[in-house]
């Protein structure tokens, strides 16, 4: 019988496992005609030597999937499921606990069952990995795990290069050294096509120093796979299963992969649509089966979920629960949008589905600022960063976190006012993490009271007028800033009339569907003419 030992810390033999086999599960040898069924166990790893070992304790009752069945562990901590050709069998994170992570904080709850590898491809998928092992185990760690605690997301971090790998290692990664978040997640378009790139970002958002969970995008394929079962293969050997599931504190999220690609055909090119799949939405289904209807749900996906082909099967498994919530990006927009009867929902309650701010942008378009990065303003007007996603007693809050400010909800008002004595201005106000419940208002010195601005969806002006002074400048600027559109988070409001000649204050305040209230403060001057 052989065996091998490995921890989460770097060693030449984990770093030789993990390119093989982009896995951490303990492995037992086995013949090789027994090939239908895998089995294993999940245990606490107390010596944290990767094996299960005198002092360890068998850990009963935790699930275990293979992307198909979930099972749930006997009182010694073993499983058994069904096992296909290729597959990959993965350990459902319970709470109180964390998985082996490798040098880079990605989690490690997975093991890839591929006995002939994966094909040929340009970036590459898995080495052969041979017959099934005689116990796949997955090791597991006590963890504090509290009811208040916060998560980061990444929307479309999307670098192409190694120069925009640069641009987040130095835009975003500093101010989140320390972050007291317990873990972040990507949702998707890790990176743009090149799927090289993976390595030197996975460094870069290592550094953050917290498990980091990954959601494939429409840009982390391998488009050049001879059909839809490998187009996946780069992404699974470095990240695990496209779909999954884990627990933190009284909170179950669910990993979807949005991502349906159709290979070219005939003079056809490939294209990608926004569907779960069969396969996907029973796994789902078994998921959900086992979750209370009173613990929170959070699905993390690319594609926004109004847009998926079959977004209307997800709806009916998730409609009648009363704490669930999803985010995506794909946008390159910050968006809340509240699922209604509109939209074939037919809960009680509309749902809350976020379309989170993107790490990228803009796609890294652009002037670039002091530093020599684009600002990256995205189409709606609001600027890059991230989001931060908080739990505790009464619920969840989002907020929105520009990269490179101090404030957790930006409020810009547009800083162009030219004003006279006899003018009508009317004051836009981008408010980044705005929704259809929040309240903007202003107010003008001690001039007037406050007063109440409206939400009308139109392109900020201010984006307006700096993306044409952009196109004006020569040598072009590449990449180009997105076109400005409609932003869903613009309030306008008319300065009080009759206001004489001299320098005054605006003051903008909002609050948000949680009540939080946000300010923000504005010099402007009225002249005669």
């Amino acid at each position: 019988m052989n065996r091998f030992r490995f921890t989460q810390y770097t060693i030449p033999l984990l770093l030789i496992y993990l390119t093989l086999f982009g896995s951490l599960a303990s492995a037992t040898a086995q013949d090789p005609d027994d090939s239908t069924t895998v089995k294993g166990r999940v245990f606490i790893d107390r010596d944290e030597d990767g094996r299960f070992s005198t002092g360890d304790s068998p850990f009963p009752d935790v699930r275990v999937s293979n992307g198909v069945t979930i099972v749930r562990t006997d009182p010694s901590g073993n499983y058994e499921l069904p096992l296909e050709n290729e597959a990959i069998v993965f350990v459902i994170k319970p709470t109180g606990y964390r998985t082996a992570l490798n040098k880079l904080n990605l989690p490690m709850f997975f093991y890839i069952h591929k006995p002939n590898g994966s094909p040929n491809l340009r970036f590459p998928g898995s080495k052969p990995t041979g017959p099934i092992p005689r116990s796949v185990d997955f090791p597991l760690y006590p963890q504090t795990e509290p009811e208040q605690f916060q998560v980061l997301l990444f929307g479309d971090p999307q670098p192409r290069n190694q120069t925009e790998v640069n641009y987040i290692a130095r835009d975003v990664i500093p101010e989140l050294l320390g972050t007291p978040s317990k873990f972040g997640v990507t949702l998707g378009d890790i990176v743009f096509d090149d799927l090289a790139i993976f390595e030197p970002l996975n460094e870069t958002v290592g550094l953050i120093g917290i498990p980091w969970y990954n959601v494939i995008g429409n840009h982390d394929l391998n488009l050049d796979a001879p059909n839809r079962k490998y187009v996946n293969e780069t992404f699974e050997r470095i990240y695990g299963p496209t779909y999954y599931s884990f627990d933190y504190g009284q909170v179950h999220f669910i990993v979807l992969d949005t991502i349906d690609w159709l290979p070219p055909a005939g003079d056809q090119r490939g294209k990608y649509e926004g569907r779960l799949g069969d396969a996907q939405l029973k796994w789902v289904q078994q998921d959900l089966k086992e979750i209370p209807d009173s613990q929170m749900v959070v699905l993390l996906m690319h594609i926004p979920i109004r847009k998926l082909k079959d977004c209307q099967d997800l709806y009916r498994m998730i409609e009648q629960r009363p704490k669930c919530i999803s985010i995506s990006g794909h946008v390159h927009q910050h968006e809340h949008i509240l699922l209604g009867q509109k939209d074939g929902w037919k809960g009680k309650n509309p749902h809350h589905h976020v379309i989170n701010v993107t790490v990228s942008g803009s796609w890294w378009s652009g002037q670039k600022d002091i530093r020599g990065i684009p600002h990256a303003t995205m189409s709606d007007g609001a600027p890059n960063g991230y989001s931060v996603l908080s739990f505790d007693e009464r619920g969840y809050q989002i907020n929105f976190k520009a990269a490179g400010s101090d404030e957790q909800m930006g409020i810009r008002i547009d800083d162009t006012i030219p004003l006279n004595k006899a003018a009508d201005y009317e004051v836009a106000v981008n408010v980044y993490n705005g929704s259809d419940k929040t309240k903007v208002r202003m107010s003008v010195d001690s001039i007037s009271d406050w007063l109440p601005m409206e939400k009308r969806k139109e392109v900020d002006p201010w984006l307006k007028k700096l993306s044409e002074a952009e196109k004006g400048i020569t040598p072009a600027i590449q990449p180009q800033l997105s076109t400005p559109s409609p932003s869903p988070h613009l309030w306008f409001g008319k300065l009080p009339g009759n206001l004489e000649p001299g320098l005054y204050l605006l003051k903008v305040e909002a609050t948000d569907m949680h009540g939080q209230v946000f300010a923000s403060r504005q010099t402007f001057r009225i002249t005669e003419e």
